[in-house]
């Protein structure tokens, strides 16, 4: 596929200038011109692909061992996989060092209008502005809209503790009410309480009921705080 010092194949230039799609602007041209000066987007490039593919390995190695017998080891299949998990991260995070890097010392923004990389670093300033915009509930102490705010994370917090039913199947009430217990019995309000697991069902009854309640509540504070700001 690609050209050969002998002149067979594409060139890996002209496939990338070419490709074009309908919301990508200038697609990939100049890309090539980037890694050929750059060795930071190179190396970062490099290092993402060896990174996946170290964490693929890691995963194929502990869910299909390859190896005969390795399965019966479970603290070998246990430690290979974290070793090329950990592998794997740190390549990860020098891609994104060296990235960043690139687009500090290397990327000239003159030079690079409407192409891919310039159309994804332009989002920026849409995600910026929702995060600005979504935050303004969260970010509001010490204004009118405070109490929101607590509202908001108070409600937010049951609906997250909800999914702890909701997923566990096991549906221990001491998870939900432990600290409640605790305090009833310090305060003699309940001298004698008999500890005692839920049913599955109960479990997935109260996962629903705080699933419901939280995610209502939390919708509501966000919404009446954003049109209370609006105005």
């Amino acid at each position: 596929m690609y050209k050969t010092n002998w002149g067979i194949g594409h060139s890996l230039k002209d496939i990338l200038e070419a490709h074009k799609g309908p919301f990508t602007g200038q697609g990939h041209k100049g890309l090539y011109e980037i890694f050929t000066t750059s060795w930071h987007a190179q190396l970062s490039l490099n290092l993402a692909m060896l990174g996946s593919l170290t964490i693929i390995v890691a995963h194929h190695m502990y869910s299909m061992p390859p190896y005969p017998y390795l399965a019966t080891d479970y603290g070998t299949q246990l430690s290979l996989f974290t070793h090329h998990m950990w592998i794997g991260g740190f390549l990860i995070v020098g891609a994104a060092a060296h990235a960043a890097i690139f687009l500090v010392r290397d990327y000239d923004p003159t030079t690079r209008y409407n192409d891919l990389l310039d159309r994804v670093l332009r989002h920026r300033d849409a995600i910026i502005s929702h995060l600005n915009w979504a935050s303004q509930v969260i970010q509001s102490y010490g204004s009118s809209l405070s109490a929101y705010g607590l509202f908001f994370l108070g409600a937010h917090f049951v609906w997250a503790f909800s999914l702890m039913f909701l997923f566990s199947g096991r549906g221990y009430w001491q998870e939900l009410i432990e600290s409640i217990v605790w305090a009833h019995n310090k305060l003699k309000v309940a001298p004698a309480t008999q500890p005692r697991a839920l049913s599955i069902i109960q479990g997935r009854a109260v996962g629903v009921t705080h699933y419901l309640l939280g995610g209502i509540a939390t919708t509501w504070a966000f919404f009446l705080a954003r049109i209370i700001a609006v105005g």
